[in-house]
């Protein structure tokens, strides 16, 4: 079982040929209304492969979007345990929306709404902990995600924590720990990547990846070499919305199957590399068996993962 616990939102993903200089114009050649946020993503790829997964996020108002994001999660077979605080009224909370731009090149510029005060209408007491499972978050909502990743181990889960790059962050020993350089490390440098780390597994014990996009990433453990791993080549790229939220859906595909860490890699690497081929984190998520082809198309990739 894994507990997804994190935002879930309104996407409205723009496509554009560049993004335009300041006072400048470029015209939306495409536009899309999606369900998004990190949780939803990660609970949207788990859902497709037939995981046994609970959403649980923040409380996502009344308003049209709303009534929106309900018909999207239903459509995807999704339930979100709305974490709202008792007393609180679902009027007042303001429904997260993200604008996504998306470049020719996949690449993606965002700004966000109705964010920054979401953890202030929320509530942990109605979290579905679930001992012996998994537990994974991402620190949109920064004191509710830390408190929850605490909660969760104190409850028997096993962590695996997105974007928890601060130094203080709860980070357990023999925990999973993924970011990419957007957040930490250095772009283009695997070799100081690797000794970034290194330094952190040291630090906190944990198995830890950081990914470099089409430069591949990092990973490893006090038990696993920390070294760098070649990426699946992506066939087409379109939109690199949601491909780490599908990396790490990939990893808990795989650590709940109890499979070794190498397939877990592989499977996930390249599940992250198929989802850039459409617009959209939630939209045309592969299957298990486009992501098994894709690398059995690849193998001098696949051997290099152990």
């Amino acid at each position: 079982m894994i507990l997804v616990f994190g935002t879930v939102c309104i996407d409205r993903l723009r496509r554009v040929p560049n993004l335009p200089a300041p006072g400048g114009y470029v015209e939306v050649e495409e536009e899309l209304t999606l369900l998004g946020g990190e949780a939803a993503n990660t609970a949207n790829a788990l859902t497709r492969w037939a995981d046994d997964v609970l959403l649980a996020g923040n409380p996502i108002g009344i308003s049209v979007d709303a009534v929106r994001i309900h018909e999207l999660l239903d459509e995807r077979g999704l339930t979100l345990q709305e974490l709202l605080a008792p007393g609180e009224l679902p009027g007042n909370v303001a429904t997260p929306v993200c604008d996504i731009y998306v470049t020719a090149d996949g690449e993606r510029t965002m700004f966000g709404r109705g964010f920054s005060t979401l953890e202030n209408h929320i509530s942990l007491d109605a979290t579905p902990w679930r001992p012996g499972g998994w537990f994974t978050a991402e620190p949109n909502m920064e004191h509710a995600a830390r408190t929850a990743a605490i909660e969760a181990y104190s409850q028997g889960m096993k962590p695996y924590l997105m974007d928890f790059v601060q130094r203080e962050d709860p980070i357990f020993e023999g925990s999973f720990w993924q970011s990419s350089t957007d957040w930490a490390g250095h772009r283009n440098n695997m070799q100081r990547n690797v000794a970034w780390v290194k330094e952190l597994v040291a630090r906190k014990g944990c198995f830890a990846i950081l990914s470099d996009g089409p430069n591949g990433f990092v990973a490893g453990s006090p038990e696993l070499n920390v070294r760098a791993y070649p990426p699946f080549p992506a066939p087409l790229v379109v939109d690199t919305t949601g491909a780490g939220d599908v990396f790490r859906a990939g990893m808990l595909h795989g650590l709940d199957a109890g499979w070794a860490i190498p397939d877990c890699l592989r499977f996930a690497s390249a599940a992250g590399c198929l989802k850039c081929r459409a617009l959209g984190a939630t939209t045309d998520v592969p299957t298990i068996q486009e992501i098994e082809t894709h690398i059995a198309d690849n193998p001098d990739v696949s051997r290099q993962y152990g």
